[in-house]
């Protein structure tokens, strides 16, 4: 009976002692059936390995956005229109893709399928995805139907974020008042143009002190930090 018991402590020591590989594991896995992406998503928060460059976004632009899509004639060919908000001014850029499952692939000018695939991990969050983008620099992104999540929710994304080794999520603005905004075009230029870069900047700098705190403890974090690398999915 004592050898029962200690046989039992031990156990229960080692299953509660191992459970962050399990939730990792799970976190990390690609969804197995993805949802249809037809619809407005809403950018929620991002994370990157290195905590510069969501630092850098937030201290000084803290942008907000959407992103609509819709499925074309095609089998799984789609259209999406990224609309992004910074300081009073608003761009907008479009770019069809290819969705299988859990992936969403560039596509060419045939529009076949190309290059590495974004995945679609796995989220407790019922409208929710989360896309790893695997680009010249890889993120992590949290999509909603909502403009904003839960804290839960949010919690379960930053723990996604901290399984890969990766940098603190950075959250997005929530103003999504497009239609009061200043667009920037790609067809102005002279003044106009010149206008528009000034104004940006000078509301940069005004969001820059009061958060440049946050990009100094970033950068202590890169010299002191020691990150363990984990395998790419």
């Amino acid at each position: 009976m004592k050898a029962l018991c200690v046989a039992v402590v031990v156990l229960s020591f080692f299953s509660v002692g191992q459970p962050a590989p399990l939730v990792c594991d799970t976190l990390l896995k690609p969804t197995e059936k993805g949802p249809d992406l037809s619809g407005r998503w809403y950018y929620v928060a991002l994370s990157e390995e290195s905590c510069l460059t969501t630092t850098l976004l937030d201290s000084l632009v803290w942008p907000s956005g959407t992103l609509d899509v819709t499925s074309r004639d095609t089998p799984n060919l789609y259209d999406g229109i990224v609309t992004a908000k910074m300081h009073g001014f608003c761009f907008n850029e479009s770019e069809p893709c290819f969705y299988d499952n859990n992936k969403i692939y560039a596509v060419n000018s045939d529009n076949d399928p190309t290059g590495e695939p974004d995945v679609l991990l796995h989220t407790s969050c019922q409208d929710c995805i989360v896309i790893k983008q695997n680009d010249f620099i890889d993120s992590l992104v949290l999509l909603s139907r909502r403009p904003t999540v839960t804290d839960v929710e949010l919690k379960e994304f930053g723990k996604q974020a901290d399984c890969l080794g990766w940098a603190k999520p950075q959250a997005f603005n929530t103003d999504h008042d497009y239609d009061n905004c200043q667009i920037i075009d790609e067809d102005i230029s002279g003044q106009e143009a010149s206008d528009y870069m000034k104004n940006l900047f000078f509301k940069m700098i005004e969001r820059l002190k009061n958060t440049h705190q946050n990009i100094i403890r970033c950068l202590v974090d890169i010299i002191f930090s020691v990150k363990t690398p984990v395998d790419n999915i």
